[in-house]
């Protein structure tokens, strides 16, 4: 599932605002510029002048990945983006060659699968790509600003416009536009504005699952190198509910986060329970490797009760002139890291739908996100669905899927091309039905994975202690 580079747009309307300077708003920003003489983006943070974690984003200091068909997405709306991102320190791994990641208790192969993720911490992501949108020469950022409600022609059909003011207060002041999209994240009041407005309560689906997470930043013990530039240890789920994440970012630093399902998230703040916590993990390598590791910085949590998706595609009326993208349309559990991806992704669909014209925008769009969610929205909680605890609709063979799933998975640690099409479909780039395809069943359902060669571990290094932790 490839992504085009996108064609040349005309032209569709004079203004159009987006709600939200996050990176589902950002890059909205980006594609609108194509379609449209100006376009306003209305951000409450204050822009900074370096990356740095913002309030409005209170889980930017958390790890943050971004899935091949993300990157490709952006690639494609801001040209160049990947090489200024490693121009700023960002790196490109290759997700098995690069990684040592053990699943379910088992390592996968150390070999080059050709597939490289972009790794970055958020901030900086974020940073490199409101660069680009605030050069584009018909794009405004207005920060400092809150957006209050809708503006709505006489009849209330249309959306033609937001009301802001500072936050906190001050004078209020309108800002009309032919198209206005709300990026503003979960915590989104369109829900309640459109009610007031007359219009029915949008349907919300929610699956509870309440991971809590813990990051930190650590600096790479010099020399170091036990032949890996990033850790992964995932559990075997339902069992299992803790993970481990170390990820090497900008500035030679880890990014070490560790959480779990249902409230089995760390607790304390104090540097022992972070290190007991990495020691009662699957497998004692990333304890091993951050143990004498020096910390830079305090333990940063946060906590994600549960996944979000607001159905405006059901709604049987809706307002033209407005769209919904990003968490504001549907949240998943960050531990899949689909989020900024499938903003991407909805971005892309709003620029394909404008290429019809302004007119019906917002019906084409809402429609068109309702089928694109389908399968991210499915791949993040079948996997919250396995733990018994978790309240949710499970679809029909859900058993059978899952035990299907899990042999796939074991299959991949030992057949190349299974590996290959499984990591392709985590990424977005193909769809999960060749996970189904007649080739790949027959291999499931006849590999001989019981008997099946280990790939071994990495040797579980200790760091040095630095010389300011020497007694």
């Amino acid at each position: 599932m490839s992504t085009p580079p996108l064609p040349p747009a005309a032209l569709v309307g004079r203004h159009a605002i987006v709600c939200g300077g996050s990176i589902s708003g950002l890059v909205t920003a980006s594609v609108l510029s194509r379609h449209f003489e100006r376009v306003t983006l209305v951000e409450r943070d204050h822009s900074d002048d370096a990356p740095r974690p913002r309030k409005g984003v209170p889980q930017s200091t958390q790890l943050h990945g971004m899935h091949l068909r993300g990157m490709n997405i952006l690639g494609n709306v801001i040209p160049g983006l990947q090489e200024e991102l490693l121009a700023a320190g960002g790196r490109v791994l290759d997700m098995t060659e690069s990684q040592a990641w053990c699943s379910a208790g088992a390592w996968y192969p150390r070999i080059r699968s050709g597939l490289g993720v972009s790794i970055q911490s958020r901030p900086l992501l974020e940073w490199v790509i409101r660069q680009r949108v605030q050069g584009l020469p018909n794009v405004r950022v207005l920060d400092g600003r809150e957006v209050t409600g809708f503006q709505t022609s006489a009849d209330r059909a249309r959306v033609s416009g937001v009301h802001l003011r500072a936050p906190g207060g001050g004078q209020e002041e309108t800002l009309e536009g032919e198209l206005v999209v709300d990026a503003s994240g979960r915590g989104s009041r369109t829900p309640q504005w459109l009610e007031a407005l007359g219009y029915p309560r949008v349907e919300e689906t929610r699956i509870h699952v309440d991971v809590r997470y813990a990051t930190r930043l650590y600096q790479k013990p010099e020399g170091f190198e036990p032949g890996w530039e990033s850790m992964a240890l995932s559990p075997k789920l339902p069992e299992q509910r803790r993970l481990g994440v170390l990820q090497l970012i900008e500035g030679g630093r880890w990014l070490v986060t560790l959480a779990g399902w249902l409230g089995q998230g760390l607790a304390t703040e104090d540097d022992a329970g972070f290190l007991e916590f990495a020691r009662g993990l699957t497998q004692p390598h990333l304890h091993e490797a951050i143990k004498n590791a020096e910390p830079l910085g305090p333990i940063h949590h946060y906590r994600f009760s549960h996944n979000q998706r607001r159905h405006y595609e059901r709604m049987p009326r809706f307002p033209e002139g407005l769209a919904v993208v990003g968490d504001a349309s549907c949240s998943f559990n960050p531990i899949y890291g689909q989020g900024m991806t499938v903003g991407a992704m909805q971005a892309e669909a709003l620029g394909e739908c404008l290429r019809q014209g302004l007119g019906g925008v917002s019906q084409r769009y809402r429609q068109r996100v309702g089928k694109l969610l389908q399968v991210p929205w499915s791949m993040a909680t079948s996997g919250d669905l396995r733990f018994p605890e978790v309240e949710g609709k499970r679809p029909p063979a859900f058993g059978l899927t899952n035990w299907y799933g899990d042999r796939l998975q074991r299959l991949t640690l030992h057949d190349e091309q299974a590996r290959q099409t499984f990591f392709r479909v985590v990424h977005m780039l193909e769809s999960p039905a060749v996970l189904f395809s007649p080739r790949m069943v027959f291999k499931v359902l006849t590999a001989r994975l019981d008997t099946a060669p280990q790939h071994p571990a990495p040797e579980p290094l200790a760091a040095r202690k630095p010389q300011s932790q020497v007694a």
